[in-house]
């Protein structure tokens, strides 16, 4: 069984590895050889061709590409802020392309507010991405202390685009930049910390799953870094003038990095979280037709009565409808670090027990109602329950649920023996 110490540990080797590409990369690029770096890699021109953000740009839309495939491939609704996300820094990269002066100074023009608009949108995005996942909807007061720092630089560039006036007082920019960088700070608190808590709880499943894992926590370490050397650069050019971070490269590993898991399989990270640790289907009448633990904490069946589930489901929409005199019945019940999830959709109840609800989950939810009442638009007769082959394509579709997914690595062994 994989611990508590054992995941810290894997924590900090993952860790210590993006720290030592860090020092490296900085050695190489900023130390020992910026001039070859710029000339070779940033400022590298074949003929009156610049690969350089071009190149980005492409790699940004394979991988939004590639991830939008698999996202309609397995209907996962929960990859589309991470999506938009790539290919708005795919446009963004695109329009610094378009606008690149590998002579000197970047112009400002059109293009650089344009650019610098989708970036704090692809940033704004990986906010989103990470606290509907985690959440039912954005916490207010976070959400306004992002909005706060980023929106004014946002209308800024919709304004210059507009208007066509790119020339604004020194001062007055950097305040805005240095707004958007702190409201980047923010945001990768705020989506390391959710990611940290998945990811711990993900490294006690089996190998595949924490490597996964892990892929996504380098890469919120990378975006780290980038956030890091975007605030302090500044602050190191007052010290040594000639010094300088090329920060594209680390961004362009975070975001790779946070998307490949996705990629390699959506269903770990999207709408199968650790956080959900049971499922089941009731009808109107209180019948339970499919119950099923995904969490060890619910191995055992036995201690579950079907009956009282599905009793308990029909009761807590009768306490939202008839005590409370609310127009809708329950449709989550928070029981200190379990949350009992409701979705109702005439005649069927989805019911999941979490650690927690977020908005994707709900959403999720409601579309494997949909789907189910399109087999069975009415609960079979008295004493049956819905086909076990009909709940199966269900879940495969909605709700893939991999046995090694639930399954510790010493049970996995246990299990093949």
């Amino acid at each position: 069984m994989f611990s508590n110490k054992d995941s810290i540990q894997y924590h900090l080797y993952i860790s210590s590895i993006v720290l030592i590409c860090i020092i490296l990369y900085i050695l190489f690029t900023s130390i020992l050889f910026p001039s070859g770096f710029r000339k070779y890699i940033v400022y590298l021109q074949i003929g009156p061709f610049s690969p350089y953000f071009f190149i980005i740009s492409v790699i940004f839309a394979l991988f939004g590409i590639m991830i939008l495939y698999r996202s309609i491939k397995f209907e996962l609704t929960p990859l589309i802020f991470i999506i938009c996300a790539l290919f708005s820094s795919a446009l963004s990269y695109f329009f610094g392309w378009l606008n690149w002066n590998p002579a000197g100074e970047v112009p400002k023009t059109g293009l650089y507010d344009a650019q610098i608009l989708l970036s704090t949108i692809a940033l704004f995005f990986l906010f989103l991405h990470f606290e509907l996942n985690e959440r039912e909807s954005p916490r207010a007061w976070l959400t306004s202390i992002i909005s706060i720092c980023l929106f004014p630089l946002s209308f800024k560039n919709i304004f210059s685009i507009l208007s066509g006036i790119y020339q604004f007082n020194g001062t007055f920019e950097y305040f805005l930049g240095v707004l958007v960088q702190i409201g980047a700070i923010v945001i990768f608190i705020a989506n390391f910390v959710i990611a940290f808590r998945i990811s711990k709880a993900i490294f006690a499943r089996n190998k595949e799953v924490r490597n996964l894992g892990g892929i996504q926590f380098a890469g919120l370490f990378f975006l780290f870094f980038h956030v890091f050397f975007e605030f302090t650069e500044g602050l190191i050019k007052i010290i040594n003038p000639e010094f300088s971070v090329f920060n594209t490269p680390i961004l362009v590993m975070a975001m790779l990095l946070i998307s490949i898991p996705y990629y390699k399989n959506p269903e770990i990270l999207s709408f199968v979280p650790p956080n959900v640790k049971a499922i089941g289907l009731v009808d109107i009448s209180g019948i339970t037709h499919y119950f099923r633990a995904t969490s060890e904490d619910f191995e055992d069946r036995r201690n579950i009565s079907e009956e009282l589930f599905g009793g308990l489901t029909v009761a807590f929409q009768s306490v939202g409808k008839e005590v409370a005199q609310a127009k809708k019945g329950v449709d989550s019940l928070k029981f200190g670090d379990r949350t009992i999830i409701i979705e109702y959709l005439k005649p069927y109840y989805f019911v999941v027990i979490a650690e927690r609800s977020s908005y994707f989950l709900h959403l999720e939810m409601k579309q494997y109602l949909k789907e189910l009442k399109s087999y069975y638009s009415e609960p079979p007769q008295y004493g049956e329950v819905i086909p076990e082959d009909i709940i199966k394509k269900l879940n495969e579709k909605f709700y893939p649920m991999p046995p090694y997914y639930f399954t510790t690595e010493s049970e996995s062994k246990n299990n093949e023996d």
